[in-house]
């Protein structure tokens, strides 16, 4: 019980978390320079900063727990006797996501 109280608060903190990072990321590619062109050189050269790298890390990791969690949910509504072991299979699939899609991300810095 304990747990899945923490997993419901994290639930709500990721939402607004995600809210405001959507919000970030619209008004950044949208309102920064709205005549700008978006080609995978400008994306490139966008994710040197550290700001853009920040909001699209951010949204890597907490769109996969909320998600996940949401799954963990749904799960356990049908079966709740199966809570443990939903657990670790959808943990060990949202790190190795956010593991892919870090390596992903990182590799627009490496160039």
């Amino acid at each position: 019980m304990k747990g899945s109280l923490w997993a419901w608060i994290f639930q709500r903190i990721t939402a607004v978390l995600l809210v405001v990072l959507v919000a970030v990321h619209f008004g950044i590619m949208h309102f920064v320079d709205p005549t700008a062109v978006i080609t995978f050189g400008d994306s490139q050269m966008r994710l040197q900063s550290a700001l853009y790298m920040l909001v699209d890390v951010g949204l890597l990791a907490l769109g996969l727990y909320h998600g996940l969690n949401g799954i963990r949910n749904i799960v356990l509504d049908y079966w709740p006797n199966a809570g443990r072991a939903a657990s670790w299979i959808l943990t060990v699939i949202g790190v190795a996501a956010v593991g892919y899609g870090s390596v992903a991300l990182a590799a627009f810095v490496a160039q």
